[in-house]
This record gives structure tokens, C-alpha cells and sequence, in this order.
């Protein structure tokens, strides 16, 4: 599973234009919906948006992880 590590305002802009990792899509448009609705997309803090991807790829893995361990 790919996790994005972006380094720019255009990074987050093409990987919401062209695709991009499906797991991670969705938390990146959360994120977005979140914060950068009162926000200037060009003012959101990319630092911010890599910790929150990186927070919730270990909540699914952790999720993920569980679920795997109950049904073996």
C-alpha cells in the first residue's frame, strides 16, 4: 500500500486530480473537507495533511490487523 508523502500544494492537487492510492484518497478528501473548506487550498499545511495520513493508515492497519486475528 502506497502512502503519499507530499511535498507541495501541487502534489495534493494532482493526486486528487489523477487518482492516486485508493485507500488513501479518502483520507485526504476527509481531510481537505475538514480542514480546507475554511481554508485557501494554497494555505494548507502539508506537514499537517502527512501526519493525518500517516494517523489514520495506522488506525486502518491496526483495524486491519485486528479484524485478520479474529478470523484465523
Amino acid at each position: 500500500m502506497y502512502t503519499p508523502d507530499f511535498q507541495s500544494v501541487e502534489d495534493v492537487q494532482r493526486f486528487l486530480r489523477y487518482g492516486g492510492d485508493a485507500w488513501c484518497r479518502p483520507m485526504v478528501e476527509e481531510y481537505m473537507e475538514l480542514v480546507a473548506l475554511d481554508t485557501d487550498i494554497e494555505d494548507i499545511d502539508i506537514d499537517e495533511l502527512n501526519g493525518w495520513i500517516e494517523h489514520e493508515m495506522s488506525l486502518a492497519t491496526k483495524g486491519y490487523e485486528e479484524w485478520s486475528n479474529d478470523t484465523a
